[in-house]
């Protein structure tokens, strides 16, 4: 009884985290198809509002692809190598976007993909994510390092919880209008 619950709870794992990378890299390549053609919707919820970032959409594609091929059964030496790569390079994103706001400077990965106006509505610096998201890529980066090493579960899901507990916190602040919980910057 307790094997096929088990079996049960890792089968419903294993198809959320099959729609949760889809939909990770679908978001993504919406917003990037925005981006390309100038489709204010597909870049931003609300005319007018906040934009996702086109870097952001990528770390997004990126995370995504890395979660799929993570649930692959058989994993050879390539597909161990794009998925560790990708989720390096969200992590990277992450980091550099951290360390571009820790020290104010500008190392220019904010431009690469498309040129967003200086002054956009809820923006620091064109084109950047904000710090929460920066932050989050880095956790869910290192996460999907760490969750390929079979010792390092633990330390996985803590770093993805608290990603989540980040992403849950900026939702209420929306929400309700509680700017504090999704503006880190001014304090």
């Amino acid at each position: 009884m307790t094997t096929q619950l088990n079996l049960r709870f890792s089968h419903s794992f294993k198809i959320f985290s099959q729609v949760a990378s889809v939909f990770a890299i679908s978001i993504g390549c919406l917003v990037l198809v925005g981006w390309m053609f100038d489709i204010a919707l597909l870049k931003g919820v609300l005319p007018g509002g906040v934009t996702m970032k086109a870097n952001t959409a990528l770390a997004f594609i990126l995370s995504g692809v890395s979660l799929w091929l993570l649930q692959a059964k058989q994993t050879g030496p390539k597909r161990r190598h794009i998925t560790q790569g990708c989720a390096l390079i969200v992590a990277l994103m992450g980091l550099l976007t951290l360390t571009e706001y820790l020290f104010r400077r500008d190392l220019g990965i904010d431009q690469l993909l498309f040129n967003d106006q200086s002054g956009a509505a809820g923006t620091l610096a064109p084109n950047r994510m904000p710090p929460a998201t920066a932050l989050n890529f880095l956790l869910i980066g290192v996460a999907l390092l760490l969750v390929d090493t079979r010792r390092r579960h633990g330390l996985a899901q803590f770093l993805t919880l608290t990603a989540l507990l980040v992403s849950f916190l900026a939702l209420i602040g929306y929400a309700y209008g509680v700017h504090s919980f999704y503006r880190i910057v001014p304090y």
